[in-house]
């Protein structure tokens, strides 16, 4: 009865689960990636900047636009302003040739008889309203303040999206990371199992009298130094899973998807370079400053161009005043020449000059530069790879070398000492294999992403890059730990895996 309790006992935990216990899912690094590019405020900053820069588009088409303003008044006046006007009807009737109101004139107008007008020319409370219209018809530096307009948003564009892939991959860095700290878990792990082992037949040997008391003790400090390890290989997990998920923007409660190493690019060292050269982002942007600056140069010469408006107004008031008319308007031509300012015409043109051949040189070094990166990171990879397969092969040996040692150990031909050193070197050669594994994926990912991609500069200490090297500072070049460090050889090795050695190089 007992048994058949046991057994549905354990089906309901394999099936339910343990209550109130929390199962980490598993996260490919392509999810970690979209989560990245969905949650990282530093790609939610650029975007917003981008979008900026797409409006000084509209602000600059805005000189070539018609202008269009309304102005509404309210005047309270006092006194009032009249002005009486003769009427000229009755002028003509009130002619008269009476010398006693002419005198020596034989003909004058009677004035008392001229009937007089009034007319309002500022009332007490007076409403007006103006309409006032201003259509550029030429003006040559408008075109020059577009065009920059719209390379200035190429270059936002160009910057934006190199700063997506940046964060990609930094994402993969701190991804890889992580995957190599499971790595050195999982030899931390074999390490004790096979220590554990050894400390069986120890014990055996010294029942039966084939061995001394020390070699059980031995094999036991032995295996305690690796259970160690293992807890320091997890918490080197630990960290840098929290690394990866802080560039995510999400909990550490994962448990990472192995994507396999990726693959050396075929292409000739000359090949790579000359499609970086067509590729780098850098590039184009240094070629957009080029022509921004030879406009910088037009736009000099555009300052001795006059300009032409055409404008227009519209007047309505409460009052006539001396047109007799509530409505008034007019239109008209309006052409200005700069005659003299300074100096600032001239000056503005040797500047432009002067950022011309300064956007050359940029060119001249980027692409220098660029052809020298592409060589150290394709070096880089050629060497690692080389170092990888002398790992792997030292990993077989050592493995072969420690079954052979269990045997002999067995059979009494070796010390304990022996069995111990080998089975040491079976950890540090899985370790170093791991370590050289990243490398080498870290190299090819620098090496492909170099052909687009270069190292943003400016990130802010909150924004990816921080981010990123909190999976900490640099790998070793895959030499193996010393003998007798196992602890420290898993927390250095799986705590140095960071865009700081990582990060792409700039020469910039």
């Amino acid at each position: 009865m007992k048994s058949w309790i046991v057994t549905w006992s354990s089906l309901i935990v394999l099936v339910f689960g343990v209550p109130g216990a929390s199962f980490a899912d598993e996260l490919t690094l392509q999810q970690a990636r979209d989560l990245a590019r969905k949650n990282s405020p530093t790609i939610q900053l650029a975007k917003e900047k981008l979008y900026q820069t797409e409006m000084m588009i509209d602000k600059a088409w805005v000189m070539l636009k018609p202008q269009l303003n309304a102005t509404g008044t309210y005047t309270h006046t006092e006194p009032d302003a009249k002005i009486a006007f003769p009427d000229f009807d009755s002028m003509f009737g009130a002619i008269v040739m009476d010398p006693n109101i002419c005198g020596d004139n034989p003909v004058c107008v009677d004035w008392s008889k001229v009937k007089v007008n009034e007319t309002n020319i500022v009332k007490t409370d007076s409403f007006g309203f103006t309409a006032t219209l201003m259509q550029p018809l030429f003006n040559a530096r408008a075109y020059t303040t577009i065009k920059q307009a719209y390379d200035g948003y190429d270059l936002a564009k160009i910057n934006t999206t190199n700063l997506e892939d940046y964060l990609l991959y930094s994402v993969d860095v701190a991804y890889y990371s992580a995957l190599t700290a499971k790595k050195f878990v999982t030899a931390a792990r074999k390490a004790v199992d096979l220590r554990r082992e050894h400390l069986k037949v120890a014990k055996a040997k010294f029942e039966v009298g084939d061995q001394p008391k020390i070699t059980v003790l031995k094999a036991e400090i032995d295996l305690n130094r690796s259970e160690q390890d293992v807890k320091t290989a997890e918490n080197s997990l630990d960290q840098a899973k929290e690394a990866l998920a802080l560039i995510m923007g999400r909990d550490s409660n994962f448990d990472l998807v192995e994507p396999g190493l990726s693959a050396a690019p075929e292409e000739s060292l000359d090949s790579l370079i000359e499609k970086a050269l067509g590729k780098r982002r850098d590039l184009q942007i240094a070629e957009l400053n080029l022509n921004i600056a030879d406009r910088s140069k037009t736009d000099a010469w555009y300052r001795f161009l006059p300009s032409l408006n055409l404008t227009g107004m519209f007047h309505a008031s409460d009052t006539k005043g001396f047109t007799g008319e509530y409505y008034t308007w007019n239109i008209g031509l309006s052409l200005s020449l700069p005659l003299y300012d300074g100096g600032l015409r001239y000056a503005e043109l040797h500047e432009a000059e002067s950022k011309i051949r300064e956007a050359q040189i940029n060119i001249k070094n980027t692409k220098l530069q660029i052809r020298s990166e592409i060589r150290q990171l394709w070096l880089n990879m050629k060497s690692t790879e080389a170092n990888l397969t002398k790992a792997r092969k030292a990993l077989e040996l050592a493995e072969e070398q420690a079954q052979l040692s269990k045997v002999s150990f067995e059979a009494g031909a070796i010390t304990n000492l022996e069995v111990l050193d080998a089975n040491h070197t079976v950890f540090l050669a899985e370790v170093n294999v791991a370590q050289l594994e990243f490398q080498f994926q870290l190299a090819v990912m620098k090496l492909k992403n170099a052909m687009v991609m270069f190292n943003p500069a400016g990130v802010s200490s909150s924004g990816i890059q921080s981010q990123a090297a909190a999976s900490s500072g640099s790998m070793s070049q895959g030499s193996p730990p010393p003998s007798g460090s196992s602890g420290a050889a898993i927390s250095s090795s799986a705590q140095s895996q960071s865009l700081g050695s990582g990060g792409m190089p700039v020469g910039r």
